[in-house]
C-alpha cells in the first residue's frame, strides 16, 4: 500500500495535472539539461586546467632550487631533495637503482601529460583529497644510479576542484529553481483570468444564464476566448428564452382547445337529456382537429430544428413551377380569387424536399387567403442573389398589409397580429414560422418585402441550375 502511494506521488510529480504545473516542469527540465551539460563541460575544462597547473607548479618549483657552485650532480640531488621536502604539495624521495646503459646525470621530465585529467583528478565533489596518489612525476638523476623523484600530491587541486564542482551544482540548481519559480509566477498571472473564467462558468445554471465570464483587458488569446464564450452564452440564453416562450405559448395554445373540449363535454354530460349531441360532437371534433393541427405543426418544427444542425436529408430536384400549379389546382375555390403568374417557359428547378416546399407554399397561401380582401397573387421567376441563380417566389394579397415594425416578428412562433388574434379567423400562429424555417433549411430566405398594397412574402431558393459565368 505504501509503495503504491509512493508510486502515485511520483507519477503526480512527473505528470502534474495543471497547465501551470506542466509548464513549470517543462521549463525546469528544458533549462536543467543544458545547464548540466554546461556545468559538466566547465568542470571538465577546470579539471584539465588544474592538472596542467599541477605539472607546471612541480616543474617550476624544482627549477627554483639554486644550483650549487661545484656542479656535483649527487650533491645537487641531495640539496634539491632537502629544499623540496619543505613543500607540503610535493612528495620527494631519493634512491638508488641499477644504472642502465647511457645513464646521464640530470633532470628527466615527462615527455607528455595525460590528455585529460580524468586519471589524476575526480569530478566527484565528495572525493577525499587525501586519497589522491602522487603523480606528475619529475625525476633528477645522479651518478651511480642515484635519483631524485618529485611528484605532486594533487590534494590542493582536488580540493579546489571539489569546491568548484559544488559551486557549479549549486548554481545549476539555483538557476533551475529561479526559472521554475519565475515560470510558476508568470503562468499563474497569465492563467489567472482563465481560472476566473472557469469559476464564473461553473456557476452558470439554466436559471442564471444572464451571467457572463469576465473578459481581461489584455488583447490576447484568453480575452478572445472569453469574448467568444460570452457570445456563445448570449446565443444560448436567446435559444433558452425562445424555448421557454415556445413552451409557454404551446402550453397556452393546447390548453385553450382542451379547456373548450372539456367544458363542452362536461356541460353535455351534466344535462344529457337537453344536450344536442350532434352539435356537441361537431364542436368536439373541431377542437380535436385544432389540437391535431397544433401538434402536427409542433412536431414539424421539432424536426426542422433537428434538420438545421444535421443537414436536410432526401434532397431531390423539385420543379417549383409544377409544384405551384399543383398546389393552386388542389386548393378549394374560396371567396378570394387566386392569380398565378410564372415568368418564362423553362422549368424552375430547386434542390429540396417536395413535401416541405409544398408546405411552405401552402402556409403562405393560407396566410394570404386569411388576410386578402379580394385577390391573392402568386408570381414565380428566376433571379440572382449574391452571384448565384435563385428561384424567386412572391405571394401577395390585397389586404391591410404588415407594418414595417412587425415584418420580422410575424415569423416568430405563435405570433398573431391585431387583425388575426381571434382563433376563429386566425391560425395557430405557427404557419409563417414553419415556412420561414423551411426556407432556411433549404439555404434560402423568406421575408416580407415592399408592396403597393397588402402584404408580399418573398421566398428565394437556390436554383439547381448553375449560375452563368459573367
Amino acid at each position: 500500500m505504501r509503495r503504491a502511494k509512493r508510486a502515485g506521488r511520483v507519477r503526480a510529480l512527473l505528470r502534474p495535472a495543471s497547465i501551470r504545473g506542466r509548464l513549470t516542469w517543462l521549463v525546469a527540465v528544458s533549462a536543467l539539461i543544458p545547464l548540466i551539460a554546461g556545468a559538466a563541460l566547465a568542470a571538465g575544462s577546470l579539471r584539465d586546467y588544474l592538472s596542467r597547473e599541477a605539472r607546471d607548479y612541480t616543474v617550476k618549483t624544482v627549477a627554483t632550487v639554486p644550483r650549487l657552485a661545484d656542479g656535483d650532480p649527487d650533491a645537487q640531488l641531495f640539496y634539491a631533495a632537502d629544499k623540496l621536502r619543505d613543500d607540503p604539495r610535493l612528495e620527494v624521495s631519493t634512491g638508488v637503482r641499477p644504472a642502465p646503459p647511457r645513464w646521464d646525470p640530470g633532470p628527466d621530465l615527462p615527455d607528455h601529460e595525460p590528455s585529460h585529467g580524468d586519471a589524476l583528478l575526480s569530478l566527484w565533489p565528495w572525493t577525499d583529497p587525501g586519497s589522491r596518489s602522487p603523480s606528475l612525476d619529475y625525476v633528477q638523476a645522479g651518478t651511480e644510479g642515484r635519483y631524485l623523484h618529485v611528484a605532486n600530491r594533487l590534494q590542493v587541486e582536488q580540493r579546489r576542484l571539489n569546491h568548484m564542482v559544488r559551486l557549479l551544482a549549486a548554481a545549476v540548481l539555483l538557476v533551475t529553481a529561479a526559472l521554475a519559480g519565475a515560470t510558476w509566477f508568470v503562468a499563474g498571472r497569465v492563467l489567472r483570468p482563465v481560472e476566473a473564467i472557469r469559476t464564473q462558468f461553473a456557476e452558470l445554471t439554466a436559471h442564471h444564464l444572464e451571467r457572463r465570464v469576465p473578459v481581461p483587458r489584455t488583447r490576447d488569446e484568453v480575452a478572445r476566448l472569453a469574448a467568444t464564450m460570452n457570445s456563445t452564452l448570449d446565443q444560448l440564453q436567446a435559444a433558452v428564452d425562445q424555448q421557454r416562450r415556445f413552451v409557454g405559448d404551446a402550453s397556452h395554445e393546447l390548453r385553450s382547445p382542451l379547456a373548450a373540449l372539456r367544458a363542452e363535454l362536461e356541460i353535455a354530460l351534466a344535462h344529457p337529456g337537453d344536450a344536442e349531441w350532434t352539435a356537441v360532437a361537431e364542436a368536439a371534433l373541431g377542437d380535436t382537429r385544432r389540437l391535431q393541427s397544433i401538434t402536427s405543426d409542433l412536431l414539424l418544427l421539432a424536426r426542422l430544428d433537428a434538420t438545421g444542425a444535421e443537414g436536410l436529408p432526401g434532397v431531390q430536384p423539385v420543379d417549383l413551377a409544377a409544384l405551384v400549379r399543383e398546389e393552386v389546382r388542389r386548393r378549394p375555390q374560396g371567396r378570394r380569387a387566386l392569380e398565378v403568374r410564372i415568368e418564362g417557359t423553362d422549368p424552375v428547378v430547386v434542390p429540396g424536399r417536395h413535401t416541405l416546399i409544398a408546405r411552405l407554399l401552402g402556409n403562405l397561401l393560407d396566410n394570404a387567403d386569411r388576410h386578402a380582401a379580394h385577390t391573392v397573387t402568386v408570381r414565380l421567376g428566376p433571379g440572382h442573389d449574391a452571384g448565384r441563380r435563385v428561384a424567386v417566389l412572391h405571394v401577395e394579397d390585397d389586404g391591410p398589409g404588415i407594418h414595417p415594425d412587425d415584418r420580422q416578428r410575424v415569423f416568430e412562433r405563435f405570433t398573431r397580429l391585431d387583425d388575426a388574434r381571434t382563433r376563429a379567423t386566425g391560425g395557430t400562429g405557427l404557419g409563417l414560422a414553419i415556412a420561414h424555417h423551411i426556407a432556411t433549411v433549404h439555404h434560402g430566405t423568406l421575408e416580407v418585402t415592399d408592396s403597393p398594397r397588402g402584404a408580399r412574402f418573398t421566398t428565394t431558393l437556390p436554383s439547381a441550375e448553375p449560375c452563368p459565368k459573367i
